[in-house]
């Protein structure tokens, strides 16, 4: 600073001698520029310093650079907590949730046992049960005319059986099996004697029911003399009087046990009753030969 003060008093021969006292006082203002300008490029570097180590750590910048030439990045580690649930999207003004649809359920596929086994399930109608087409599952053979009365009908939640007649031939059908009119052979309008076990033969089909597969049994024919009842027992109990009318009768029943339990063991017994009970016939039918009275399909 000495030699600062004694350089600005020095005589300058191309000025005119300065006043002491103004020669200091300019040296001071300019030793305080200088150090002000010293100060302030100090103050710069350390600013420079630390803001620059502030981006190298990179403290609280999630875009600050890497630092070079210190090994390689590490990688964040998996978080190992359970996640944050996702939110459910929220539906749309307007929109109307649907519900579920309903799974079907599984109890009504099962078969429910029934006390009446002459409801019958066979798919489709039954057939169309008239006079006309009663003469035409005749196929062929000598029949009532197309003047046939229907003489007698018995009927039952599982179908119906008839008789038509004119004045030479009768003949009997039923509907019950499928959509197929079952047809009796056609006969003369000769009465038959109570020994005439032929004439009590019956048919035989298996039919579907709400309790599976079972057996049908049916028939018909003139009322011998002196026969007041035909009564049919079957082996799975059940004893069916048949129906009289205009001189014929008519019988139907539906086994309650599965086909194939009426074997040559359990042979269907027929028995002809007087008016006063007194039994004129009873007698076993033989299985297959007097057990499929139909002509129109096989039993």
């Amino acid at each position: 600073m000495n030699d600062e003060v004694r350089d600005a008093l020095a005589p300058d021969g191309s000025i005119e001698p300065l006043d002491p006292a103004r020669v200091i006082a300019g040296a001071h203002r300019r030793r305080r520029t200088h150090v002000l300008a010293t100060a302030a490029a100090a103050s710069v570097a350390v600013i420079a310093i630390a803001t620059g180590g502030f981006l190298v750590r990179g403290d609280n910048l999630g875009n600050a650079p890497a630092p070079a030439n210190h090994g390689p990045a590490l990688t964040a580690p998996t978080p190992t907590g359970t996640p944050s649930p996702v939110e459910t999207p929220r539906p749309s003004a307007g929109f109307t949730p649907q519900a579920p649809e309903a799974l079907p359920s599984t109890a009504s596929s099962e078969k429910v046992p029934t006390s009446n086994p002459q409801v019958s399930a066979t798919p489709g109608s039954p057939a169309r049960l008239t006079p006309t087409t009663c003469r035409v599952a005749a196929g062929g053979e000598p029949a009532p005319g197309s003047g046939a009365k229907l003489r007698g009908t018995a009927s039952d939640p599982s179908g119906t059986t008839i008789v038509i007649a004119d004045g030479r031939y009768w003949m009997a059908c039923d509907n019950t099996y499928g959509t197929e009119v079952s047809a009796r052979k056609p006969a003369t309008l000769k009465t038959p004697g109570v020994q005439d076990n032929n004439a009590f033969a019956i048919a035989n089909n298996t039919v579907e029911t709400v309790d599976g597969p079972l057996d049908h049994f049916w028939a018909a024919g003139l009322l011998p003399d002196g026969v007041a009842t035909v009564r049919y027992s079957f082996a799975d109990g059940e004893t069916v009087d048949a129906e009289i009318s205009n001189g014929f009768w008519l019988m139907r029943h539906v086994s309650s046990i599965p086909p194939g339990a009426h074997d040559l063991g359990d042979r269907v017994r027929v028995q002809l009753l007087s008016a006063t009970g007194g039994v004129l016939n009873d007698v076993r039918l033989n299985w297959g030969t007097q057990t499929c009275a139909q002509i129109s399909h096989g039993c």
